[in-house]
């Protein structure tokens, strides 16, 4: 069954004007917090946890 459609959250006034603020100094907010978004950053990370949970072979036969 299918559920209502709620509306859509609307900011108006000055909502509307800290969000804008926010978006423009997101880039600066994220180098104050050293956090890095490219896609060859992501890659390496995942290679890396990856690489933590794999199965080293052992010697045991």
């Amino acid at each position: 069954m299918a559920r209502e459609i709620q509306p859509t959250p609307v900011l108006e006034g000055q909502d509307a004007i800290d969000f804008l603020i926010k978006l423009e100094t997101y880039p600066q907010y994220l180098k104050e917090k050293g956090i890095v978004l490219s896609r060859k950053k992501m890659e390496e990370s995942a290679k890396f946890l990856k690489s933590i949970f794999k199965e080293k072979p052992t010697n045991n036969e």
